[in-house]
């Protein structure tokens, strides 16, 4: 049967057996990690890069980087330092290293790994957008690996005990707000973190 008696030709089949795979592929790495790759938009990219100082020194991590376009704007805003995004889903992580070929940055670079077990000393700065779960994992690794001074800025979760330098609740950003924490002072005050005024507070996506 022909493509235009309604049947499917070799090609269309073709795109769907290989959609189908990633499809599965990133729910696999998201139920492994506990962290589906989530994009942040333009405008809350655009805040972020507001809550970061003029200058950072040292190497900017973008952790959970998932398509890029976050690790991108922060190579665009620091030429000057080195941009690392780290991703362990394959999918996400390969479509950011083709549009870094396509249009690349020289100094960005699309490392795929476990977050937990990348070195963190020479952080000058570190960005993320995780769940819950994943950012009180990732808690401990911060407060031991990170320099007094260097900047978190998280996008939508609060890391529990933390106590941030700054909450910005934005119409770039939506309902979510952005958390800013600076390690040696907001990682070492206890208690816990509530949600920014007026901010919902989202589930955990399942």
């Amino acid at each position: 049967m022909s493509a235009l008696d309604g049947g499917v030709d070799g090609g269309e089949a073709l795109t769907l057996v290989v959609l189908l795979l990633g499809g599965l592929l990133i729910v696999a790495y998201a139920l492994r990690t506990g962290v589906p790759p989530m994009p942040t938009g333009r405008g809350t990219r655009v805040a972020m890069l507001r809550m970061l100082p003029e200058t950072v020194d040292g190497t900017i991590y973008d952790l959970g980087s998932g398509w890029g376009g976050l690790a991108f704007a922060l190579a665009g805003r620091y030429p000057a330092n080195p941009v690392v995004g780290i991703e362990l889903s394959p999918l996400p992580w390969l479509f950011a290293c083709v549009m870094q070929a396509i249009r690349p940055s020289p100094n960005l670079h699309f490392r795929r790994a476990d977050m937990l077990a990348v070195p963190l000393a020479d952080a000058g700065a570190v960005t993320c957008y995780l769940i819950p779960g994943a950012m009180q994992r990732l808690a401990p690794k911060l407060s031991a690996e990170l320099r007094p001074g260097v900047p978190v800025v998280s996008y939508s979760f609060a890391v529990d005990g933390w106590a941030p330098d700054a909450i910005e609740l934005l119409a770039e950003t939506g309902p979510l707000p952005l958390y800013r924490y600076v390690i040696g002072a907001s990682d070492r005050r206890p208690g816990t973190v509530p949600p920014a005024p007026g901010a919902s507070s989202p589930a955990e996506p399942r």
